[in-house]
Parts: C-alpha cells; structure tokens; sequence
C-alpha cells in the first residue's frame, strides 16, 4: 500500500528499501524490511511508523488507506520534515 502512497520501492542484499518520493524526488522518509519475512508483525510494523514519522495508529490508517497521501504529506510537513 505504500507504493501507492509516493514510495518507491528498492530491493538490496536482504532489505526491501521504501523511500517517499514527492513528484519524482525522494523527501527523506523511509522504512525498511527483511526481504526473507514472511510476516510483518507487531515489532516491524511499529519501526516502520516510527521511520515514517507516524504513530502506529496513523500508520495502520496510511496501510489501510484511510489516510491518503495528501493528509500524510500535511502530517510530514507539520512535522518540519519536509
């Protein structure tokens, strides 16, 4: 879901590389995984919010789409990180 959200997606060595991209140019914002997992759960979901500048329960609206891209884009710059 976050690919729809301005992500670009990177495969390298073990890790799948997020990077939020605003009109082709990457912001700053990204998140990792382990390439070999099989299930995302609890520990890795709260590290990626917290990469991107979320808390879980606004990154769990931004997987479920509930937050789009335009109102997490308003979240980052509220924050001053882009």
């Amino acid at each position: 879901m976050l690919l729809q959200k301005g992500f670009i997606e990177e495969v390298s060595g073990d890790h799948i590389r997020l990077y939020h991209c605003i009109n082709g140019r990457r912001t700053g914002i990204r998140t990792f995984y382990s390439h070999g997992a099989k299930e995302l759960n609890d520990y890795i979901l709260g590290r990626m919010a917290k990469h991107l500048r979320l808390s879980r329960a606004q990154f769990d609206a931004l997987i479920d789409c509930t937050l789009g891209m335009e109102a997490y884009i308003e979240i980052l710059k509220g924050l001053g990180e882009i």
